[in-house]
């Protein structure tokens, strides 16, 4: 079993070079939390420092490794609109006809929005994020 590795390296012994931190931490796709655990560690130590051209590089490729596997691991984070009510129904394991009865309409409207085709009313939209304790705003298209 992988265990994350406890850097507890000081920015002052980050080495300058980009084959330095690649030794230090290579970069590599992440396939697990250990290893988005390992990313997250050097991201930490990295950002907020005056960094030189190989670590701001090294830095950016590593933070689009992070982002890419955290957005497949959470989707909810990057979906908006009808594909964000669509997952947040999948996930409690709800339909149309749920999203019907909470706003009170056919569930033939309800598989609209469902689709996009309709967009919720700021009245709905206030209905569904205080239900399922979402922020508003990501239920705008």
């Amino acid at each position: 079993m992988k265990t994350a590795t406890q850097t507890s390296t000081s920015y002052a012994k980050i080495p300058k070079t980009y084959a330095g931190l690649m030794a230090l931490h290579l970069l590599r796709p992440l396939r697990d939390q250990v290893d988005a655990d390992n990313a997250a560690e050097m991201i930490d130590l990295l950002a907020g420092h005056t960094l030189n051209a190989e670590q701001a590089d090294y830095l950016d490729l590593l933070s689009d490794l992070y982002e890419k596997w955290e957005s497949a691991q959470f989707p909810l984070s990057r979906a908006k609109g009808s594909e964000l009510l669509r997952l947040v129904l999948a996930e409690r394991n709800e339909r149309a006809a749920n999203l019907a009865k909470l706003l009170g309409i056919d569930v033939s409207l309800a598989y609209r929005l469902l689709r996009g085709e309709r967009q919720l009313t700021a009245m709905q939209i206030r209905k569904v994020a205080d239900t399922y304790s979402m922020d508003p705003v990501a239920l705008l298209p």
